[in-house]
């Protein structure tokens, strides 16, 4: 070899040994960021009236996060009674004039579950209980019960079976002027089911809690144990833990007489309302909770339907309705003295 020719190889060896050196260190860097522990994420936004919380385990958590942060939103927007632009508004507006209101695919899944279950539960939920819950809201809001008449006239404007839904082009309407769809004990559990299916999609594991209400634990803790959820002692002031139940795949969903009530003459009057009398449900429960696997579709949306329906109609009916169901969902009720029972009770620990 010329020394022309081993001049050129050593000048290429040194300007292939940096660009080796490089590659490398890339190779390298792509094995650590593969084999890093997942990331984990926190975060809270407000939103139906509540502070939704967000705790996620995985790679694309933050990604997860976000999007259901932005899918909480829209839910928020479309399904919001005030929001005139969108459909439950422009349904509600035109409640008894025989116009059918085209439905969004959320507010149409919304309503058909509703009132497959409103048959099912006899009527103890019912998703046109607006006259009647507006009513109380504003007896509350004013410390003061509504009369008979006005309870009366807001029962007439209320009945499942006045709502209509039409199959072939995803249409409703209201038969009765003054009607309202109230999507406040449902809207909750759908958002859940939808943030639930953004968690599995990235292959994200946590927790998602929707104003304690409505709670779903996607999959289990990273180290492989349930993820432990505090319950409210119904009556205990300032606000005490009733007990703790373990969480793991599942949605659970709670209904109590604690959040929104006025007393008078030592009559607890809280919001769940009985649409056949008209008024706030006293069957000596305080609260009623819910657990359905989150291997079920719908779990979130079905878990707040049945909570507040199994609180409408009482311990001794509910026994019998849920072996009946076509989803298996377990109840605990708690009495207005903190005493649980139920099958779901028996899981719950460390009871106050």
């Amino acid at each position: 070899m010329s020394d022309k020719e081993k001049l050129k190889t050593a000048i290429r060896g040194k300007l292939l040994f940096p660009f080796i050196a490089v590659l490398l260190l890339l190779l390298s860097a792509c094995g650590a960021e593969t084999n890093k522990e997942p990331l984990h994420v926190d975060s809270t936004v407000s939103v139906f009236g509540t502070t939704a919380r967000f705790s996620a385990e995985g790679k694309n958590a933050e990604k997860a996060v976000a999007e259901c942060e932005e899918r909480l939103k829209l839910i928020s927007n479309e399904l919001n009674v005030k929001n005139k632009e969108g459909c439950i508004a422009k349904l509600n507006d035109s409640a008894g004039s025989g116009e059918w209101t085209k439905l969004s695919p959320e507010a149409w899944h919304i309503l058909s579950v509703s009132q497959k279950y409103s048959e099912l539960t006899d009527g103890a939920w019912d998703i046109t209980i607006r006259p009647l819950s507006s009513l109380w809201r504003r007896s509350f809001k004013n410390d003061t019960l509504p009369s008979e008449d006005d309870i009366k006239a807001a029962q007439e404007k209320v009945g499942s079976e006045k709502l209509e839904l039409r199959e072939e082009d995803k249409s409703a309407r209201l038969t009765v002027q003054g009607m309202g769809l109230d999507l406040g004990g449902v809207i909750k559990g759908y958002a859940l089911d939808e943030c639930r299916r953004i968690y599995e999609k990235h292959k994200v594991k946590g927790l998602i809690d929707l104003g304690t209400s409505s709670i779903a634990a996607v999959g289990e803790k990273k180290d492989g144990e349930p993820f432990r959820i505090a319950l409210r002692h119904p009556r205990k002031e300032p606000p005490e833990f009733l007990g703790v139940l373990p969480l793991k795949n599942a949605v659970l969903s709670t209904s109590g007489d604690y959040e929104h009530f006025i007393i008078k003459d030592g009559i607890r009057y809280h919001h769940i309302l009985d649409t056949r009398t008209g008024m706030p449900v006293q069957n000596g429960l305080s609260s009623v909770s819910i657990r359905i696997s989150a291997d079920e579709k719908d779990a979130g949306l079905l878990s707040d339907i049945l909570s507040t329906a199994v609180f409408v109609m009482g311990k001794e009916k509910a026994l019998l309705l849920l072996p009946s169901l076509p989803v298996k969902a377990e109840a605990s009720f708690t009495d207005d003295k903190g005493a649980v029972s139920g099958e779901l009770g028996k899981h719950i620990e460390n009871i106050k």
